[in-house]
């Protein structure tokens, strides 16, 4: 694969001049995503999916819309290493509309026929853009990766989303609860589609680990291990987390805990540091930040711990399983679907702290009991959660929106809202 542009565009200043490829696939697509620093799950899904498309079906560009502010982003480092099509599109403020100049210009530079959005404000861009530039009868479909979203703002967001997907060609939950969630919330299930996760199992694969990070973060005989990777953000209710590790400590004293990750501030952060020390556990809890040796670091764990009252569908579930690592996680979202209750793991209800302990002090005392959970968790993943065939599902699906919409070579008809 040839890197074909990189591009970060500031909506301070003029659009470059236009260009016109000529693109052979039938589905021209323009990944469009806002999120911050290295992002998240989604980020993985997107840019690996930009990697590996069959070029004959799908010519992706992904934009990201980015806050100017934002001096730690750095998705576009991932993007030019896979050589992607990439434009990095820097905002000033909640919603600046000058991002649709340079949105209209990218259609128009690689002929876009299909829209992918993947959160609210890219929904909401998407929307508009197919509204500006309705002669070309732009199809839009979204994923919907879940609503963390909270307090009344979060509310306030949500009923927009709600508005805008319905007004979409086409939906993607990525699980059955997720897709139960948009129905109850008026949007219609002809209009929704379930293509859950998926992973590289050969990248997440212990026989890809030279050797753990065990000894460089200064873990010795430290045991039992537990671990969470993702967003440090309200959602995964690490407090919680914290409590139930602080009740692990009086059953196993040398349990130590790893928190891998970043919020969009760091006001988390510093709350999660005070509780872990009005919980005598400070020296226990290492919060190590953004890692890059992920693979590493997965291979240290005894335990992947999820302590989420929200979810879609957590990929670091997935690597966790993959990389044959035990799971104890809460029923929120799409996680139990991704699990095998008593065979890949423990699952909980959210927020309860007694019996999140009680499941990872069992998997501690059972070593046979937690080997046999990590190796089921891989062969699970193997079956389930291939990322080769998600890409099939949403391939066919992209052409199908283009068939229905009678948009293959640039026109559509928008599908009725009930």
């Amino acid at each position: 694969m040839s890197v074909t542009h990189y591009s970060t565009l500031d909506t301070r200043q003029s659009p470059p001049d236009t260009y016109r490829s000529q693109p052979s696939a039938k589905v021209r697509l323009l990944e469009l995503r806002n999120t911050y620093k290295w992002g998240g799950g989604p980020d993985k899904t997107i840019l690996l999916s930009a990697e590996r498309h069959n070029r004959s079906r799908v010519e992706v560009v992904v934009a990201y819309i980015r806050d100017i502010r934002d001096r730690d982003f750095r998705i576009g480092d991932k993007a030019r290493a896979k050589g992607l099509t990439f434009y990095e599109i820097e905002e000033c403020g909640k919603l600046d509309l000058r991002v649709l100049r340079y949105l209209k210009e990218i259609v128009l530079r690689h002929n876009i026929n299909l829209i992918h959005s993947h959160d609210y404000k890219s929904d909401l861009f998407a929307f508009i853009l197919r509204h500006e530039l309705k002669e070309r009868c732009l199809p839009v479909i979204s994923t919907l990766h879940g609503w963390a979203l909270l307090g009344i703002r979060g509310y306030v967001y949500w009923l927009l989303d709600i508005f805008l997907l319905r007004r979409f060609n086409h939906v993607i939950a990525v699980s059955d609860a997720g897709k139960e969630e948009m129905v109850r919330s008026g949007i219609r299930p002809g209009l929704i589609s379930v293509i859950r996760n998926g992973i590289d199992t050969e990248a997440w694969s212990r026989r890809q680990v030279c050797r753990s990070a065990r000894d460089a973060l200064g873990l010795g005989n430290a045991f039992p291990v537990i671990g969470y990777v993702g967003r440090l953000s309200p959602e995964k209710d690490l407090e919680t987390w914290l409590r139930s590790a602080a009740l692990v400590v009086h059953r196993f004293p040398n349990a130590r805990f790893i928190i891998v990750g970043e919020g969009r501030d760091n006001i988390l952060l510093k709350g999660l540091k005070q509780l872990s020390r009005n919980l005598g556990i400070a020296d226990k809890v290492h919060f190590l930040g953004y890692r890059e040796d992920l693979p590493a670091i997965y291979a240290t764990l005894d335990m992947f711990f999820l302590s989420s009252i929200t979810e879609g569908i957590c990929n670091s579930l997935l690597e966790a399983m993959a990389m044959e690592v035990p799971i104890v996680a809460t029923d929120a979202g799409g996680t139990k679907e991704l699990m095998v209750k008593g065979e890949t793991g423990y699952v909980v209800r959210p927020g309860d702290i007694e019996a999140m302990a009680e499941a990872l002090i069992n998997l501690s005392s059972d070593k046979k009991l937690s080997d046999q959970m990590g190796r089921a968790g891989r062969t699970h993943v193997e079956n389930r959660f291939s990322f080769t065939a998600r890409l099939h599902q949403i391939e066919g699906l992209y052409e199908r929106v283009l068939e229905e919409t009678g948009n293959r070579h640039g026109r559509f008809s928008v599908l009725p809202v009930n």
